[in-house]
């Protein structure tokens, strides 16, 4: 009872207080709006009048003009101002008369150009007047006339009159503003007085004597009327020709009827407070009604908007239980305004970003999308309330099923896949996340368009997987599949075989006709053997002019035998390429699982074994390694292999080195150190042989070691008299995974007194991959050791983004089968993806196998960091670098290089 007594004894003491200080705001607010309402009025209203004549006068003075410029153009037609002095005047004066223009213009006046006179119509001291006036270039455009029986202002239009002979004269054309005049101008009710020199000329109808004392304080309101002055030229203030307008206001309010029914509304007001005792709970239940209309207007207007808020503020005036209601209500409105305004922040967001987040039942059905549906899925239409298994490729649908299955019996939290999306004739990829969280049945994800990774990733696996080309499987494929019809033939008790087949004498196919056509010949090959193929049957490309060709499921020895007769007899048909034929043979080895191994890497070397064997016995022959076997390894390939171990031992592996240069500038930056041998009784030995042939006999090893250390000794000569050049050394599977290799190179590299950052290390990816863990351990250590690496044959092996990432190389090397392409569509497209690839992982890309001028320009404008090739240099001995280096800047302007 004591806290309704309280709020009702603050009622009362408020009543009377509030119903005299209403009174007394509405009185000084009455007064105060009614003169206000009259200023903005009466202001608004004189604005409107004197736009209104200012754009009267300037029309006028537009149509004298536009009038005299015809005259003009009249008289200057009809040559009148060229006729003889004693004639001109008579036919001007009766051209005027004809045309009857003399009524529009009160006076006229046709003088030369010095100003005498040749013919004046009207006021002739009005005219003299203004033609002083022009001639002095004064920007009066008016004149008071002093005319004989009148006085008036003129207003003086003039324009420049040919002449003839006598050059430019001037026509000068007078308005009078007259009453006549005023009378046209005057709108409604409006007086108007024309005003020149504080007197009054003219005026429409009956002068108001009565305002003569009021025209010089214009403008001026009163209660009824206004008067507003405009100058009749814009330059000239009110001591020239003035025209006054003097308008009537229309009645408005009185202000003692204003004031008086203020106050009988203000003490009705103060009556009804003061008599109505209920009026302190009406006062309650309005705060809480407004504790109402702000919890209404929370939930049902937009977050920025501050009804609530206001309602709220009403009912905290008072310290009362309604007053503590409303900060608490104003307290919980605002956490959930914050939260609110958070997630409408993480919508926003999310419409930044190429996802869209969805919220899905557990039939797929689509129950929410955010707003970057339409952009990333390519689809206008709701989406909401759709099944997703609708829009998927239905190959996809039973996978999407399977997921959202295992989601919905909770044992998968969350789960990922890619889906084709199908709308209207576009197949886009998605990416989709799902989540199933414990309290909840739905599920909530994002979709991603992967449609471009997709396919770049297709692309990059294609080129990874598949030789550049001729399109065949490479290396990683081969072997890949080789695993899996090993597996296969073990548990179906079936044979596998693999074959080498090594074309015979294709080299001189190169050096003869040019790779280009060598290029050409592969590839129809490729498709001459792979139509004598199997459907199950895989052919890929080896390496140069090395295939090999894998078997699967061959029930016999007989049946093998059967299939590599077949290939070579397609092969020894003759082969049309670019209008010439060519009578083709290989030598061919053969291995069979399980009768000559039971593992990958046994079979292809025994196959390879097998080639090597029906090589040495005069090529152009098939072999199997049960057959070699059998017979033992050749003569003449126990006698190379034996002179090789020799040449090794003895250090008769020599160093020649090829130039590598700066694609953009042409510099030479450094070079490839490659190992050659010459045997005093066969010749020159093909790197492509004794490089293998030193991996079978273990002999590699020491091999890299003698190349290592002459190329450390080149490199220190070539520094010692100014010649800096980036040595590159390849590195073999066997030196690289040889215990303290690192350390061993940084000492001989030390000893020399170089500097590792100056050595460019390079392994095939082949290599780099094939144990990608110990790999990218020892790459890693290299790296620390300040090595650059550099990945040799890239697209000739598989790797994918995150191994390469990994690896942590410098330089990626363009194998030379690309760069070969490079004139071909999708040659050019390739390599453009390797430059890609490499520039978004911050590596520098070298070209091998650059041979004109043509493939270098090209190569440079597609990003290529480095060239290498015979347009560069070809292999030379390290004697003939330096000479070379500082020939070369000749030779390049020689070959044109830009």
């Amino acid at each position: 009872m004591s806290e309704k007594e309280s709020l009702l004894r603050h009622t009362q003491r408020r009543v009377f207080v509030t119903g005299i200080i209403s009174a007394a705001i509405l009185a000084t607010l009455a007064w105060v709006g009614w003169d206000a309402a009259l200023d903005a009025y009466a202001n608004r209203l004189a604005e409107e009048i004197r736009q209104h004549y200012t754009l009267k006068l300037t029309q006028d003075r537009q149509v004298w003009q536009q009038q005299a410029e015809r005259l003009r153009a009249q008289i200057e037609f009809m040559r009148l101002g060229e006729l003889p002095s004693e004639e001109r005047r008579e036919h001007l004066r009766a051209f005027f008369t004809a045309q009857g223009e003399y009524q529009d213009f009160a006076a006229v006046l046709v003088a030369h150009a010095n100003g005498q006179p040749i013919l004046t119509i009207g006021c002739y001291t009005l005219l003299l007047k203004g033609l002083s006036l022009i001639r002095a270039k004064r920007p009066n455009r008016h004149v008071k006339g002093d005319c004989p029986g009148e006085e008036a202002v003129y207003w003086l239009t003039h324009t420049p009159l040919w002449l003839g002979k006598e050059g430019k004269g001037l026509a000068l054309f007078g308005t009078a503003l007259d009453h006549s005049y005023l009378t046209r101008l005057a709108k409604g009710r409006d007086h108007l007085y024309l005003l020149h020199g504080g007197r009054i000329i003219t005026a429409t109808g009956s002068i108001d004597h009565g305002l003569l004392v009021s025209l010089g304080e214009v403008p001026k309101r009163t209660d009824s009327s206004l008067l507003i002055a405009l100058p009749i030229d814009s330059n000239k203030h009110m001591d020239g020709s003035v025209l006054v307008v003097h308008h009537t206001l229309d009645p408005l309010l009185p202000m003692r009827a204003v004031l008086a029914t203020v106050g009988v509304s203000a003490l009705a007001i103060f009556l009804l407070i003061s008599l109505v005792l209920g009026n302190s709970l009406r006062q309650h239940l309005l705060r809480l009604a407004a504790l109402a209309k702000g919890a209404r207007a929370f939930t049902t207007r937009f977050t920025r908007d501050d009804t609530w808020r206001q309602s709220l503020h009403l009912a905290q005036l008072r310290t009362d239980e309604i007053s503590r209601l409303a900060v608490t209500l104003d307290r919980l409105m605002q956490v959930a305004e914050t939260r609110q305004r958070e997630q409408l922040i993480y919508r926003q967001t999310l419409d930044l970003l190429d996802e869209v987040v969805v919220e899905l039942d557990l039939t797929g059905r689509v129950l929410c999308a955010s707003s970057a549906w339409a952009r990333v899925c390519g689809s206008d239409g709701d989406i909401v309330g759709k099944r997703l298994t609708d829009l998927l490729d239905p190959d996809d649908v039973p996978s999407f099923e399977v997921m959202l299955r295992r989601l919905s019996v909770n044992d998968k939290l969350q789960a990922s896949t890619r889906l084709r999306l199908i709308t209207g004739q576009v197949v886009r990829w998605l990416e989709i996340r799902l989540v199933r969280s414990p309290e909840s049945r739905n599920l909530r994800g994002v979709l991603r368009d992967v449609t471009q990774s997709y396919l770049q990733e297709q692309r990059i696996t294609h080129m990874a997987l598949h030789d550049a080309l001729t399109e065949l499987p490479n290396r990683v494929l081969l072997e890949d599949r080789l695993r899996v019809a090993l597996r296969l033939a073990a548990r179906n008790q079936s044979k596998v075989a693999l074959g080498f087949l090594d074309l015979d004498h294709f080299k001189h196919v190169n050096d003869n006709l040019g790779h280009k056509t060598g290029d050409a010949l592969l590839k129809a090959l490729a498709q001459r053997l792979r139509a004598n193929l199997r459907v199950g049957d895989t052919l890929a490309r080896w390496g140069g002019d090395e295939f090999v060709v894998l078997l699967p499921q061959i029930p016999s020895y007989t049946a093998a035998q059967n299939a590599a007769a077949k290939l070579k007899a397609a092969v020894e048909s003759p082969i049309e390429v670019e209008g010439q034929e060519f009578h083709l043979t290989f030598s061919a080895g053969f291995a069979l699982y399980p009768d000559d191994a039971t593992q990958p890497e046994q079979l292809l070397a025994h196959a390879d074994q097998a080639m090597f064997y029906a090589k040495a016995q005069g090529r152009n022959a098939l072999c199997f390694f049960a057959e070699m076997a059998q017979k033992g390894p050749s003569k003449n390939e126990i006698q190379l292999q034996q002179r090789l171990a020799a040449a090794v031992r003895e250090a008769r592996i020599v160093n020649h080195y090829q130039p590598l240069v700066d694609a953009k500038s042409r510099r030479v930056i450094g070079v490839e150190c490659l190992a050659r041998w010459t045997d005093p009784d066969l010749g020159p030995i093909s790197p492509a042989t004794f490089i293998p042939m030193a991996e079978s006999l273990g002999i590699i090893r020491e091999l890299g070691q003698l190349v290592w250390h002459r190329a450390l000794a080149d490199a220190r000569q070539w520094r010692d008299i100014g010649l800096d050049l980036r040595l590159a050394v390849n590195l073999s599977k066997r030196q690289l995974f040889k215990p303290n290799f690192t350390e061993e190179l940084l000492a001989n590299v030390l000893a020399e007194g170089l500097s590792p950052q100056s050595i460019t290390l390079e392994i095939t990816e082949s290599t780099a991959l094939l144990d990608i863990e110990s790999a990218t351990d020892r790459l890693a250590e290299l790296k620390a050791a300040g090595f650059r690496l550099a990945i040799d044959d890239f697209g000739t092996g598989y790797s994918s983004l995150s191994q390469l990432h990994e690896i942590s190389a410098d330089e990626l090397k363009i194998d030379i089968s690309f760069v070969r392409r490079i004139d071909k569509p999708d040659g050019e497209r390739l390599i453009q993806t390797i430059v890609g690839l490499a520039a978004s992982l911050g590596l520098k890309t070298v070209a091998e196998g650059v041979e004109d001028a043509h493939v270098a320009d090209k190569l440079t404008d597609m990003g290529v960091d480095t060239l290498q090739g015979w347009y560069c240099g070809r292999p030379m001995p390290p004697e003939a670098v330096v000479d070379w280096v500082r020939q070369w800047p000749q030779q390049s302007e020689k070959q044109g290089v830009r």
